[in-house]
């Protein structure tokens, strides 16, 4: 089945098209997926995805569209087919979310941008992030799954309630880093040439920083805490967690 969605001013300044649709009865749950395409507001913005209790994955690829395949899950046909793909254009860039009444639909999206386009906010309430080879992420978050990022350009945020956090981080950073799980190990990959304060943090669990010249190198053994300079120091990167070791390493 093929049919154009014109998302209007909830897409103002992308034009999407939606390819592809098919859906099939599973396990009391209908399932359905979709593969639209927009087209970024301008040049050099960014691209944020809010999945709805599922994964959200991030790469590129060589068109000059976005596109994103989206699987969605509801209690029936008609509840599934109440809830749009959407993309909401503004001054930073491009949002791809659920739309319509979306009460008990699920959404895991992958989500293709192009090359040397930047990724601002990545969110999903219950599923694992995954980003790949961007230029850069403003934030990945999600309250219970894995969040990793690599290859990915400078990463400000990389947050998790239960799961593990896994992020490569590149020099120049563009600002403070901060990669934390409630419950879950943290690992990050830094680059020698950043100029950061390094601050890896535990409740319970171990920490360590390895391959990284470090100056005043400092451990508090009872907060399971180690920090160190590396370069001039000038921004902070934290990686913590309550339950899970968390690890520096260097890229």
């Amino acid at each position: 089945m093929h049919r154009r969605a014109l998302l209007g001013g909830v897409a103002a300044a992308a034009a999407a098209s939606l390819t592809g649709c098919m859906g099939a009865q599973s396990d009391d749950q209908y399932e359905e997926t979709r593969d639209v395409e927009f087209d970024l507001p301008a040049e050099d913005t960014a691209v944020s995805v809010s999945g709805k209790h599922g994964d959200v994955a991030v790469s590129t690829h060589d068109s000059e569209q976005v596109a994103v395949t989206a699987r969605l899950s509801g209690p029936s046909e008609e509840r599934v087919d109440g809830a749009e793909v959407a993309g909401q254009t503004g001054a930073d860039g491009l949002s791809v979310a659920l739309a319509g009444t979306t009460d008990g639909v699920s959404a895991a999206f992958d989500v293709q941008v192009p090359a040397g386009t930047a990724v601002g906010e990545l969110e999903t309430s219950n599923g694992d992030i995954d980003v790949q080879d961007v230029a850069g992420v403003e934030s990945a978050t999600t309250d219970n799954g894995d969040v990793t990022v690599q290859s990915a350009g400078p990463v400000s945020a990389a947050e998790t309630t239960n799961g593990a956090v896994t992020i490569d981080e590149p020099a120049p950073l563009s600002g403070d880093v901060t990669a934390v799980s409630n419950n879950g190990d943290v690992s990050v990959s830094l680059s020698p040439d950043a100029d950061a304060e390094v601050v890896a943090r535990t409740d319970n669990g171990e920490t360590g920083i390895e391959d990284l010249e470090l100056s005043d190198l400092r451990r508090d053994g009872d907060d399971g805490m180690v920090r160190g300079v590396l370069g001039e120091g000038t921004h902070e990167v934290v990686a913590e967690s309550d339950n899970g070791d968390v690890e520096f390493d260097a890229l």
